[in-house]
């Protein structure tokens, strides 16, 4: 599709990546043009069961976002149709960036925001307009500590990035998404050159790497992570940078940071100290039972506060519970 608003999310090599990972059912809704057979319109969708709170139709699952590409006066026939399953599922949440929803039993969860840094014609240009001693010069300490660099797309590369990030979710009281999660993603898109697995060494040792997504005119910072102990040399600051300059040599338009939570100051400071603007993305739910957002943040504390003692093989496990029965 050549719609301004596909994003890497709505691929093909995307899509069936997260569904098969985690045992989603997938069906996508596709808008054709009658006389030419193009489509012209889509609107991805995955079913997520609970046994607890029943069904939901979300767009997309471990997606940050997932626009409806689909003219505005098709959307209220969409939803009408999906409206009319409600009793199969409980809800549709339609995760968007800009889409504003005017249908009935509409609402509306603003609590998460992303980053897109703009990027200059030149590296120097880019660069200068980072903090400066937030980033500028953490990046040349970088430098002068001896932290080299390499795209390493291959299995080992991919097997050192989720080494990090197996400890970086176990260190935050996180479920670790299966190895699978990431390999399926991998084998899709590597063969269309949409991945890059970045890695930052001191010597032999990876500390820190990246699972880097491409597509059209934007890299997406999807997943980062890094040694806890090598942090005083700015193993961060090395891979963002890196990966930036990788970007404007292949005439790339955008960096996007990624997904964070409102109340997560200290991270939206980072990215935009990074010269990276805010957006806050609108995640829409429509059908009759809701979820609230107060009992989500309590069960999820207490979550965190028990997972910082469990073992990396029980945060597997739970993470592959949580997002399947979630999204």
């Amino acid at each position: 599709m050549n719609n301004p608003k596909a994003s890497i999310y709505h691929t093909s090599s995307w899509l069936k990546s997260i569904s098969s990972s985690l045992g989603y059912k997938f069906y996508p809704i596709g808008i054709e043009n009658s006389d030419t057979g193009e489509l012209t319109g889509i609107l991805p969708l995955a079913q997520v069961k609970n046994f607890l709170s029943g069904s939901k139709l979300i767009s997309f699952p471990l997606t940050t976002h997932c626009e409806p590409l689909v003219e505005e006066e098709q959307l209220k026939k969409i939803y009408d149709k999906l409206i009319s399953e409600s009793g199969k599922n409980d809800f549709v949440e339609i995760r968007s960036l800009d889409y504003d929803c005017n249908v009935e039993r509409a609402s509306l969860n603003e609590n998460f925001v992303i980053h897109v840094l703009e990027l200059e014609e030149t590296e120097d240009k880019t660069f200068q307009k980072f903090h400066g001693t937030s980033v500028r010069a953490s990046i040349r300490r970088a430098e002068k500590n001896g932290l080299s660099f390499e795209i390493n797309n291959n299995t080992t590369g991919l097997k050192a990035f989720y080494s990090l990030f197996s400890n970086l979710r176990k260190r935050l009281g996180l479920p670790i998404l299966p190895y699978k999660f990431f390999n399926d993603i991998y084998t899709n898109l590597i063969e269309d050159d949409m991945i890059l697995i970045p890695l930052v060494k001191l010597g032999n040792q990876v500390i820190a790497a990246g699972f880097i997504l491409k597509f059209k005119d934007t890299f997406y910072l999807e997943y980062t992570d890094s040694d806890k102990s090598k942090l005083n040399l700015y193993p961060n600051h090395k891979l963002f940078w890196e990966i930036i300059k990788i970007a404007i040599r292949e005439k790339a338009r955008y960096v996007d940071f990624g997904r964070t939570e409102i109340n997560n100051h200290s991270l939206i400071t980072f990215k935009e100290k990074w010269n990276a603007k805010q957006k806050r993305l609108k995640y829409w739910r429509v059908g009759i039972k809701q979820e609230t957002e107060s009992s989500y943040r309590n069960i999820k504390s207490v979550f965190i506060k028990i997972n910082k003692y469990l073992p990396q093989n029980i945060l597997r496990l739970e993470s592959k519970i949580i997002h399947k029965y979630s999204g």
